[in-house]
């Protein structure tokens, strides 16, 4: 991995459960990595990345990306990648080499008809 490719950016947050004063569980999420560098992949093709579907009659859209990062340990599921605004949630963690890197794949939903980031 070249380090002149990693252009971009990424903050990775992981999600915390506490429980209020009426015992219902509230998610947030807070910081676990921070300036995190990475290349971005637009995974844009509609088998493979971005799509519309239909949930409970609203049209929605998914964009689907995969971040290239060096290593960064202690990534799991449960996470969520901000990039330019946007909040992506982690789907699929493929590490390669040696601990060398790993490739983030994650997906964002469109539910309020926002702009998508771009680089």
């Amino acid at each position: 991995m070249k380090a002149g490719s990693l252009t971009e950016k990424i903050d990775i947050y992981q999600r915390t459960n506490t429980v209020n004063t009426y015992g219902d569980v509230i998610e947030s999420y807070s910081v676990f990595k921070s300036g995190v560098r990475c290349r971005i992949l637009a995974l844009g093709t509609p088998s493979a990345g971005a799509s519309e579907f239909s949930d409970d009659r609203q049209t929605s859209g998914e964009l689907k990306i995969e971040f290239i990062t060096r290593w960064v340990s202690g990534v799991d599921f449960d996470m969520r990648i901000v990039w330019n605004g946007a909040d992506f949630d982690v789907y699929s963690i493929l590490p390669f080499g040696r601990r060398e890197g790993m490739r983030i794949r994650a997906r964002r939903r469109d539910f309020d008809g926002g702009t998508n980031p771009t680089t």
